[in-house]
């Protein structure tokens, strides 16, 4: 096991810091921008957060710092369709194969993407449109990861969990 640690003196983390101070320590979560009082701060969230380490407070905001992960789903999220694509994914978690089952109708083709916790690209596929598609990913490992399914108009995030 390798273990990092940063010091970082002057910038203690108290409900008197002027800026929160910053960490990373996984592989996945969210990332905001706040501006309050002319200062941006940046809200992330992770997963498998148990604590908060150090919070910053003032009359309209509580901030609690902790483990924060880099936003991978930024590399896989297309900004410039919707999230919105209506699909249910099952088994989850599943050994050998997931179906899809599309609740609304879907025109052209299905493109699924499977990336590591990492975000990297692992396993891409085009389907033809139809109301059920069945994904054949018994190639993978047993491990998490993340499902991209996108249409021509919209697209879905998801974690899926591969065992064996």
């Amino acid at each position: 096991m390798i273990v990092f640690t940063i010091i970082q003196q002057g910038n203690s983390q108290n409900d008197a810091s002027s800026h929160l101070v910053r960490s990373s320590t996984g592989v996945s979560g969210a990332s905001s921008n706040l501006i309050h009082n002319n200062k941006t701060y940046i809200i992330q969230q992770s997963f498998g957060q148990t604590s908060p380490i150090g919070k910053f407070k003032n009359s309209n905001y509580e901030l609690r710092q902790g483990f924060i992960q880099p936003n991978i789903l930024s590399k896989i999220t297309d900004e410039n369709i919707s999230s919105n694509l209506n699909v249910t994914v099952y088994p989850n978690p599943f050994k050998e194969k997931i179906t899809l089952f599309f609740t609304e109708e879907i025109k052209g083709s299905i493109k699924v993407s499977v990336f590591d916790m990492l975000g990297r690209l692992i396993v891409e596929k085009q389907y033809n449109a139809n109301a059920t598609i069945s994904v054949v990913l018994n190639q993978l490992p047993e491990a998490n990861y993340i499902l991209k399914i996108r249409s021509d108009k919209s697209q879905l995030i998801k974690k899926i969990i591969k065992r064996n």
